[in-house]
């Protein structure tokens, strides 16, 4: 299983990195920061599985990354990992296909909880958000 991580701030990267192989050791993990360069990667990839994507990249605005993933790998669930937690975002993300939404200001154990679940093939959104009408 080879996961993809595309994001600007290599926080992010070593968290989601140590989170996902504590999860997932077998996994291998890719990580890119910016749309262009986590593209390249995510086509070159034969066992992509999974990608966690940043919505606010540089160069882009965000609904635009996750459909130019979408489109690129279409075997690939895409996870919108992001700082917005607004309930119509997530709800946007996921009409235009991402697999699950995860905010990066979950604490620490809620964010292995939703990986755990995304990993395990399960949908994870954020609770507020579906409390919104």
């Amino acid at each position: 299983m080879d996961v993809l991580l595309v994001d600007d701030h290599p926080i992010i990267h070593e968290t989601l990195r140590a989170m996902v192989r504590s999860l997932r050791p077998a996994a291998d993990f890719h990580s890119q920061f910016d749309l262009d360069a986590g593209l390249s990667e995510a086509r070159r990839l034969e066992r992509l599985e999974l990608v966690l994507l940043d919505l606010g990249l540089p160069g882009c605005s965000g609904m635009d990354a996750l459909v130019k993933f979408r489109q690129a790998v279409p075997n690939a669930r895409v996870v919108v990992i992001s700082a917005d937690e607004d309930g119509e975002r997530v709800r946007e993300a996921l009409s235009e296909g991402a697999a699950s939404y995860v905010p990066k200001t979950l604490r620490p154990k809620a964010m292995v909880d939703a990986l755990r679940t995304i990993l395990d093939g399960g949908r994870y959104t954020p609770p507020a958000a579906a409390a919104q009408p």
